[in-house]
């Protein structure tokens, strides 16, 4: 897709699953991707995905993320998606990063580090789609967050463990040292995120700026692939990408839940 010649187009990396689907990244916007059946429909819908990213910023008050938020919020406010513009700066092959325990990319951008003020806007992210994840659930019973909805698909409490599980895991892959968070007997799973990422929340801004380029191959709790290699920008961008995945599941999850 050509970019309009009169704003600069958003990078848009595409994770090629093969038959099994694409996952679509835009990293200048944390937390955005969607998946696709394939990368022809992943370019395609881009666009869409981008200006209903840019009116949850507006909604959240969070336009100000940073001056590519403050842009697409911006141009999707004047023209709707038709404003904005992208192009694919990478397509790589990948497994379907949706399913756990698959390996997720090393892009070129990953390989870049990440400012303060940017760690800082994908902390900020994670924090509030945290807090809107607890919004969706909270009015369920305890029985219905307990049940699943079908056999192969996780109950909302066995997906808020995940979350939890994965807001430590993710800080992991960059530190074979980190430790293992406590357990605390009886904890709603909604606390223990709270618990958890407000850990990560003072690890990752305290990685030195010296070490945000290196990669690491963590040893503990590997994916599908043992030599998965990770940067500290690739956690900050999949734990972002993460946690606005799930909330956008369990926004579709809940309604359904409500109705049986």
């Amino acid at each position: 897709m050509r970019p309009k010649p009169d704003r600069a187009p958003f990078d848009l990396l595409i994770e090629d699953a093969g038959t099994r689907g694409c996952l679509g990244h835009v990293p200048a916007l944390p937390g955005l991707c969607f998946r696709a059946p394939n990368a022809e429909e992943a370019e395609a819908i881009a666009l869409d995905r981008i200006a209903e990213y840019a009116a949850w910023l507006r909604a959240e008050s969070m336009t100000d993320l940073s001056s590519e938020t403050e842009k697409a919020v911006r141009c999707a406010d004047a023209e709707g998606s038709s404003g904005l513009s992208i192009v694919v700066a990478e397509h790589v092959a990948g497994a379907p990063v949706w399913e756990s325990g698959n390996a997720a990319a090393l892009f070129q951008c990953d390989l870049r580090s990440l400012d303060d003020r940017a760690v800082a806007a994908r902390l900020r992210f994670v924090r509030r789609v945290l807090d809107r994840i607890r919004d969706a659930v909270e009015s369920l019973s305890a029985s219905d967050r307990a049940r699943r909805p079908v056999q192969d698909r996780r109950s909302v409490d066995e997906t808020l463990e995940h979350v939890g599980n994965c807001v430590w895991w993710y800080c992991s892959r960059i530190d074979d040292g980190l430790p293992e968070p406590e357990e605390v007997t009886s904890e709603d799973p909604l606390d223990r995120i709270d618990r958890l990422f407000a850990a990560a929340e003072t690890y990752l801004p305290s990685v030195p700026a010296s070490a945000r380029t290196s990669i690491h191959v963590p040893t503990r709790f590997p994916t599908a692939d043992p030599n998965e290699r990770w940067t500290h920008t690739k956690v900050c961008r999949r734990q972002a990408e993460h946690a606005w995945t799930h909330l956008c599941g369990l926004k579709r999850q809940v309604p359904e839940i409500r109705k049986e």
